[in-house]
């Protein structure tokens, strides 16, 4: 394993002891003759591991990381490591689950859950892949995993959120052959967006020198060429298809065949490229070195439609030129990242009449992207393999999506007077919808919030930091209230915070439940034992809103955390919304305890990954949109899985909250309730909207204009925000001075208003 490949050590927790036979988090020994690792094995199983597969042939590297674990349950993981590494390529699908059955004995360990993520990569799982990537970034702080986190929002379908990374102060500090592989993944994207100039300007930052060999320049050589040919320079495109040709001496592109597509069997002032797998070295074409990468176009250049329109000449060769210019991030980085993005057409529709008689129709991706991981000693380990960065990773759930966007689009460019928009339930395939605040307050549903439901046409799920209740009285509650709702359409902090105590704990413990009934019925269903008092020496603590919880179910939670058991909460909202008003929240009963012990508890509500990831698991979404009442819980929560958000304004976080919120809990999309989901999703995005002025000087922000109501918050957050990035406004201080509309709507919003 390479040093860019090997998941770095700083930032690692402490060595786990649960394995060690007095150093358990209950103090507890463990019970003589028992096999801890035939008995996890037995609830966790996972896949079949070959006889022939063996810990040992996992690289050196990747077994030292696995030292925290218990040794039964290494010797486990190692083996599925070493299956994911050995049917990779031939059976995606299949080392995906090998991967996960690793995860699910040691998600805490940061090549792990990178293996998964990278397994996840090959088999399209777009969303898992980059949830599980952002968990190993985390956990080891690889910044090499950025490219591939990049490119699967390009296969999500967001490629803006692809430029996004790549320009990000990250994605920037890349080095090396990683700063190349962001390079080829930005400049894929900017094509996805429509702007194949931008993406020869991105690659010209790199090193275009001919005449290199290998599998990095014959990619970087080919990402070039395919940006050429879609700014429409023929000629300069297939230049660089011979040089990527010649170049790639392990034959992982198709420049031969691409060449075949753009030029006859002679082309005058080019060689014959040969196949890269079957020539020798010095049987091999020069490179052509008479072609240098263009010039970036002018700020006011327009980039052509398609290859063979372009109104840009090709660039005139330099021959006397021994480097490329680099000074190019200002032109590069002129994108409008606030735009939506058309999705790409990145499959080919085969229907019925071509397919021939008894066919179904069906989409076909045009290409394959492969990631590897060299996690067994011996074998080659390229970061990924991506084999045209002209088009996106494709997933079957993706290309839906994106077929259903690009319609929707088309019917509101020509609907007229019919009215018909593009809205947020049209972008995205599922909702992750949180309650209080969101959809009720107490035992009232919140205005609009019963219509918008029943209209919607893409499945919903109740996501809750609540943890007081199950999932069964959850839907229960809602039907009560008009909406329709089922158990499993319910996700509760509760269950992900019992799922991290089955990962964390040894079969048999016990957890001291601060909570209801409910939680600790939760606990007991993943084979956890309940415990009231921390004189049962229990090995966790989980602790979940309950209005029974006062002074002494703390102490005893105290006790048991001072004792060293694993500490657990459920969410840590600091408060909790009902029809009186906002009550005290299980993060305030959290706050005690960490005053109390000094400790810090692990988390699966939101903000933290682990109650969205379950979310979008349990919707088997590719692009879903979460949608909530607080910035700090429900936005942030989305930030932590990389999917988009939009803020209701019918709860905890309001417009002032909004104005002031740092990066991490900006919302995507605002919305004033749940009927703005049916609204055209460009009025509720966070960005300029036309009809609003807006001008933010020092700390004081003035709005003014008459534009479309819905789009007034949004405007009014993309400039302040705009202001606070740029060091010219305080969010700390901002004072809102309003006239006209906008003063009325902002007042009716309870926005603080100055003037």
């Amino acid at each position: 394993m390479s040093d860019r490949d090997r998941p770095r050590r700083e930032g690692r927790g402490q060595r786990d002891t649960r394995g060690q036979r007095d150093g358990g988090r209950g103090g507890r020994p463990d019970r003589p003759g028992r096999d801890r690792g035939s008995d996890r094995g037995s609830r966790q199983p996972g896949p079949p591991l070959p006889d022939d597969v063996a810990a040992s042939d996992l690289d050196p590297e990747v077994r030292r990381d696995l030292l925290t674990l218990d040794k039964a349950n290494a010797e486990i993981v190692a083996r599925h490591l070493v299956m994911v590494s050995r049917i990779l390529l031939e059976d995606p699908a299949q080392a995906l689950e090998h991967a996960r059955a690793a995860r699910a004995r040691a998600s805490r360990v940061g090549v792990v859950r990178e293996t998964v993520g990278i397994a996840a990569y090959n088999a399209g799982e777009w969303q898992e892949s980059a949830t599980e990537l952002r968990a190993a970034k985390r956990i080891t702080g690889n910044p090499a995993l950025l490219p591939l986190i990049a490119d699967c929002e390009r296969g999500l379908g967001r490629p803006e959120r692809a430029v996004e990374i790549a320009r990000g102060d990250e994605g920037r500090s890349l080095t090396g052959e990683d700063a190349t592989e962001m390079r080829i993944v930005e400049a894929g994207a900017r094509m996805d967006l429509g702007e194949p100039e931008k993406a020869v300007v991105t690659l010209q930052a790199e090193n275009l020198t001919p005449g290199q060999l290998g599998t990095g320049p014959a990619r970087l050589f080919y990402a070039y060429a395919s940006a050429l040919e879609a700014a429409g320079r023929r000629d300069d495109a297939i230049t660089w298809f011979m040089n990527a040709a010649a170049a790639d001496v392990d034959d992982v592109t198709d420049a031969e065949f691409r060449l075949t597509e753009l030029a006859d069997d002679d082309v005058p002032g080019h060689a014959r490229p040969v196949n890269g797998a079957a020539a020798d070295i010095d049987s091999r074409p020069v490179p052509v070195t008479d072609v240098e990468p263009s010039a970036a176009p002018a700020p006011d250049t327009e980039a052509p439609a398609a290859p063979g329109e372009s109104s840009v000449e090709p660039a005139t060769s330099n021959p006397e030129a021994d480097t490329l210019p680099r000074d190019i991030e200002t032109v590069a980085g002129t994108a409008d990242l606030s735009q939506t993005s058309t999705p790409p057409e990145s499959a080919v529709h085969v229907d019925e009449d071509e397919a021939g008689p008894g066919a179904d129709a069906e989409t076909v991706p045009t290409h394959e992207v492969v990631a590897e991981s060299t996690i067994v000693e011996g074998v080659p380990n390229p970061l990924t393999t991506l084999e045209d960065a002209s088009e996106p990773p494709v997933s079957e759930a993706s290309t839906s999506v994106a077929s259903t966007s690009v319609a929707s689009t088309s019917d509101a460019s020509v609907a007229g007077d019919t009215g018909d928009v593009v809205t947020l339930v049209d972008r995205h395939d599922a909702l992750l919808l949180d309650l209080d605040g969101t959809v009720f307050a107490g035992h009232r549903a919140l205005p609009n919030a019963l219509d918008a439901l029943a209209r919607l046409a893409i499945p919903r799920y109740f996501v809750t930091n609540n943890a007081s209740r199950r999932p069964s009285e959850v839907a229960a509650h809602l039907r009560e209230l008009g909406f329709e709702a089922t158990d499993e359409l319910v996700v509760t902090s509760a269950q992900s915070g019992a799922r991290l105590l089955s990962e964390h704990l040894e079969p048999g413990s016990r957890a001291l439940v601060i909570g209801t009934d409910g939680l600790a019925q939760e606990v007991r269903e993943v084979g956890v034992g309940v415990t009231r008092s921390a004189d049962d020496r229990p090995a966790a603590v989980i602790q979940g809103h309950s209005p029974g919880t006062g002074w002494a179910q703390l102490s005893e939670a105290a006790l048991a955390i001072r004792a060293g058991a694993l500490w657990i909460a459920t969410n840590v909202d600091a408060t909790l919304p009902s029809e009186r008003g906002l009550l005290v929240g299980n993060g305030s009963m959290v706050a005690a305890l960490r005053n109390a012990t000094g400790k810090e508890p692990m988390v699966a509500g939101k903000p933290a990954a682990p109650l969205m990831a379950d979310a979008i698991a349990r919707a088997r979404a590719s692009a879903p949109l979460v949608v909530g009442d607080r910035l700090d819980t429900d936005i942030e929560g989305g930030h932590a899985v990389g999917i988009e958000s939009a803020l209701v304004l019918t709860g905890v976080s309001t417009v002032d909250d909004l104005l002031a919120a740092p990066p991490e809990q900006r919302p995507t999309y605002v919305l004033e309730d749940l009927a703005g989901l049916f609204v055209d999703i460009e009025a509720v995005r966070v960005a300029d909207q036309p009809g609003w002025e807006i001008e933010v000087d020092g700390s004081t922000v003035r709005v003014a204009g008459s534009g479309a109501v819905a789009g007034l918050v949004p405007a009014l957050a993309a400039v302040t925000w705009s202001a606070v990035d740029a060091g010219s406004a305080d969010p700390t201080e901002l004072r809102v001075v309003a006239e006209g509309v906008a003063r009325t709507k902002l007042e009716s919003l309870g926005v603080t208003l100055v003037g």
